[in-house]
C-alpha cells in the first residue's frame, strides 16, 4: 500500500467518526426522528416501503442486543426524550454505532476507488477533496435518522469497486459477485437499482453492445427485480398497507424547494468536476437510467430529505472523473456521428 493511501485511509476514517459524534450528540436528529426505543420503531418501519428493508432492520436489531449485555433498554437523555416518548438511550446508540461503522466503511471504499489504477483521472487535491466531501456530505443528510441510508452507500461503493478492480481480469468471476452483492443489497434498501444502472453504463462504455455486456445487464436486472418481488411476497402486513402519495404541489413548499436546490447543486459539483465532455455525458446517462428512481423521489419522496440524492452523488462523482480514453464506446463520438448524418441528409433534402 502506498504511503499516501494509508495517511487518506487514516484520515477518512478519523474524518468519519468525527462527523458521526457531531451529528448524533453535537446535535440531536429531530426531523421524523419519534424512533428512538423498540416499540416506536417497528410501530413505524414495520409496514409499508420500510418493511422490506430487513437487511438494515436486523443489524439495528444486532446492534441494540449487543449494547443491551451492558445498558438497560430504558431511560435516556432529554434531547432524546423530547423527540421520543419513553425513548431509549441504547437504542440511540445503536443508530449511531451503526451508521458510523457504515460511514467508516463508506469512506475507506471512497479512498481505495480513487486510488485504483487506471480507473479515474482524480488529481492528488481532488482526491483529498473527494476523502473530506463523501463523509461529510453524508453526515449532514442524517438530520433524517434511518439504518438502511449509510450502510446503502457501502454496498453501492462496493460494488462499483469490485466491478473497476476485477472485471478485466475476471469478467463472469466480477458479475457474479456483483449479483450477489446486488441481492443482498436490495435487502437492504431498494436503491440498490442504482448500481445496476451505474455498472450497465459502464458495461455499455467499456466493451458496447456486446453479447457478454447485455447478457451482464440482464442478470443484474434479474438479481435485483426477483429480490424485489420476492420480498413483496414473502413480508406482509396487511394490516398496515399504506400508499404514499405526496402531491407534486408539495414541492413548492419551503422545506422541499430547499431539498431540490440541493440536489440541483450538488448535480452541478460533478458536472463542475468533468474532466471531459464524455464524462458529463456519462453522468448524463446515468440519470437516464436511474429515471425510476428519480421518479419515485419526485412522486412520493420529501425533496427536504436531501439523503434521497446521496446515492446520485456518489455515482456521479466518480463518473465525473473516469477514465474514458479506453472505453469501446463514446457518446461524444456517437452524437457527432448522428449530427453529422443528420446534417448530410439535411443537405441532400435541399438539394433535391
Amino acid at each position: 500500500m502506498k504511503y499516501s493511501t494509508f495517511i487518506a485511509l487514516i484520515v477518512a476514517i478519523l474524518l468519519s467518526m468525527v462527523v458521526s459524534k457531531i451529528i448524533y450528540f453535537g446535535f440531536t436528529p429531530n426531523y421524523a426522528a419519534d424512533i428512538f426505543n423498540k416499540q416506536a420503531f417497528k410501530s413505524r418501519l414495520d409496514h409499508d416501503v420500510y418493511q422490506y428493508r430487513v437487511l438494515s432492520k436486523a443489524m439495528l436489531y444486532a446492534v441494540d442486543d449487543w449494547l443491551g449485555k451492558d445498558m438497560p433498554a430504558q431511560g435516556a437523555d432529554a434531547r432524546i426524550l423530547i423527540n421520543t416518548n419513553n425513548g431509549s438511550q441504547r437504542f440511540y446508540l445503536a443508530f449511531y454505532y451503526l451508521n458510523a461503522l457504515f460511514l467508516i466503511l463508506t469512506a475507506i471504499l471512497t479512498v481505495l476507488l480513487v486510488d485504483l489504477p487506471d480507473a479515474f483521472t482524480f488529481s492528488a487535491a481532488e482526491k483529498t477533496l473527494i476523502t473530506f466531501l463523501v463523509p461529510i456530505t453524508i453526515g449532514i443528510t442524517q438530520f433524517t435518522v434511518a439504518c438502511y441510508d449509510v450502510s446503502s452507500y457501502f454496498f453501492q461503493l462496493l460494488i462499483l469497486y469490485i466491478f473497476l478492480r476485477f472485471n478485466h481480469r475476471q469478467f463472469w468471476g466480477t458479475m457474479i459477485a456483483v449479483c450477489a452483492l446486488l441481492i443482498v443489497s436490495t435487502t437492504n434498501r431498494e436503491s440498490s437499482a442504482l448500481s445496476v444502472s451505474i455498472i450497465a453504463v459502464l458495461l455499455l462504455t467499456q466493451y458496447g453492445f456486446v453479447r457478454k455486456s447485455l447478457i451482464a445487464i440482464a442478470a443484474m436486472a434479474v438479481c435485483f427485480l426477483a429480490t424485489y418481488v420476492a420480498l413483496r411476497i414473502l413480508v406482509v402486513d396487511p394490516q398496515h398497507l399504506h400508499i404514499v402519495n405526496i402531491q407534486m404541489g408539495n414541492l413548492l413548499i419551503d422545506t422541499n424547494a430547499m431539498g431540490l436546490f440541493f440536489w440541483l447543486l450538488f448535480f452541478y459539483l460533478p458536472m463542475a468536476m468533468a474532466g471531459e465532455a464524455e464524462n458529463r455525458w456519462l453522468i448524463g446517462l446515468y440519470f437516464l437510467f436511474s429515471l425510476p428512481y428519480i421518479l419515485t423521489c419526485l412522486k412520493d419522496g420529501v425533496m427536504w430529505e436531501v439523503r434521497l440524492y446521496i446515492p446520485l452523488l456518489l455515482g456521479s462523482l466518480f463518473l465525473s472523473k473516469l477514465y474514458v480514453s479506453a472505453h469501446v464506446l463514446r457518446i461524444t463520438s456517437l452524437i457527432g456521428d448522428l449530427k453529422a448524418l443528420f446534417q448530410k441528409n439535411t443537405a441532400a433534402s435541399h438539394n433535391r
